[in-house]
């Protein structure tokens, strides 16, 4: 009798050769650590809405934690868990170490520069009694130490106007009427850049306005004045991602600024157009 011949490659009795390894498992794995990066990283950029950044990617990894452990990948499942733990332990240590957005709320208080020179024209009003002398009340007027004050509508005068290229970890000092570099974020400085694209205000301040979208540069210095005086809400720094961003900014001495975001550049750099008003 003829037996029908044993498939090419394999013989009766012996097993089958091992099937490759599930490279699902893999997959799973690289995606853990993108979820775990992508919270870390927007957890180190400061961006104002991190808590729901590390929310979210905390409850991938739990999703995927969770579904690793009932598929019973005890090596996949271990390692959504440490990236949880390291998400976790990232996000408390940020909580705790981060300074607090609210506080920014109190720098803008720029008002005491305009009651200090209110003072000497409180001096000068009370001295000399005697009202027979007609000419006595013409002197006390010469408070007008600046002509563009006594007229709202005129013209701020431009402090500084020019765009200004910032390097990683480096800042400049506009008060001067020159953009001074500076390696350090001292009290002086009043535009510094961080790491990752991250802007501050002057630390005497640490007040950034979100003018975004909100109109050219011609009329950012009333727009400016009016966030100052509105008490709108404001941060101490602002993360650059490119885009049409703008920000109302004062400086260590107390002048208004405005900013708009040119262009990154790819050393971690930053091109920006800046303008400073006295006042």
């Amino acid at each position: 009798m003829e037996h029908d011949a044993p498939a090419a490659g394999h013989s009766p009795g012996t097993p089958e050769p091992a099937r490759s390894p599930d490279r699902s498992s893999l997959a799973a794995n690289l995606i853990t650590a993108a979820a775990g990066l992508v919270g870390l990283v927007q957890v180190l950029r400061a961006d104002p809405w991190w808590p729901l950044w590390v929310l979210t990617a905390a409850l991938a990894l739990v999703g995927l934690l969770a579904y690793r452990l009932r598929q019973r990948r005890w090596l996949a499942a271990s390692v959504s868990l440490g990236l949880l733990l390291l998400l976790a332990g990232g996000g408390v240590l940020l909580a705790v170490t981060r300074p607090d957005h609210r506080a920014a709320t109190t720098g803008p208080t720029t008002a005491a520069p305009a009651a200090g020179p209110a003072t000497p024209a409180s001096t000068t009003s009370t001295p000399n009694p005697t009202g027979p002398t007609p000419t006595d009340p013409a002197p006390t007027s010469p408070a007008t130490t600046d002509p563009t004050a006594n007229d709202p509508a005129a013209p701020a005068t431009v402090l500084f106007s020019d765009v200004v290229q910032l390097g990683k970890k480096t800042g400049v000092e506009l008060d001067r009427g020159r953009a001074e570099r500076r390696n350090t974020q001292d009290a002086d400085v009043d535009v510094y850049l961080d790491w990752g694209y991250i802007l501050y205000s002057s630390a005497r301040h640490s007040a950034m306005y979100d003018d975004s979208n909100k109109g050219p540069e011609q009329d950012a210095d009333a727009r400016c004045r009016d966030y100052r005086e509105a008490g709108q809400q404001s941060f101490a720094h602002h993360y650059i991602g490119g885009g049409n961003q703008q920000y109302c900014f004062t400086t260590s001495e107390g002048h208004p600024g405005w900013l708009q975001a040119v262009n990154t550049l790819e050393d971690g750099g930053l091109l920006i157009k800046v303008t400073v008003w006295r006042g």
